[in-house]
């Protein structure tokens, strides 16, 4: 995975987790919606040996189907718009707040 230079890890695993040896990693690239039910899924039953990774350039998301309200008034921006950092540490996964600009697969 290619990452541009200024990538860096905004959070890492807790020490807890550290326990199981990683068997395989999980990469989720960009914090769509599939990635967030994913990540909310990942937070209430993790597979244990599976290290789940997410990265995004962006640190919050919006929900498209809120974003009517948003224009309209109705919401506030937080309110309409997922914290990938604060979503990542409940599922315990590591966040990566960069953009991928290639995958290397050798």
């Amino acid at each position: 995975l290619l990452l541009t230079s200024a990538a860096h890890l905004a959070l890492t695993l807790p020490s807890a987790m550290l326990s199981v040896p990683t068997i395989k990693d999980l990469v989720l690239l960009g914090g769509g919606h599939s990635h967030i039910e994913v990540l909310r899924s990942w937070g209430m039953k993790p597979l244990p040996g599976v290290r789940l990774t997410l990265i995004s350039r962006d640190m919050h998301t919006p929900y498209s189907g809120m974003l009517p309200g948003y224009v309209s008034g109705f919401y506030t921006h937080d309110e309409c718009h997922v914290d990938l950092c604060r979503l990542t540490t409940f599922a315990k996964a590591r966040l990566i707040h960069a953009e991928a600009n290639g995958i290397d697969i050798k």
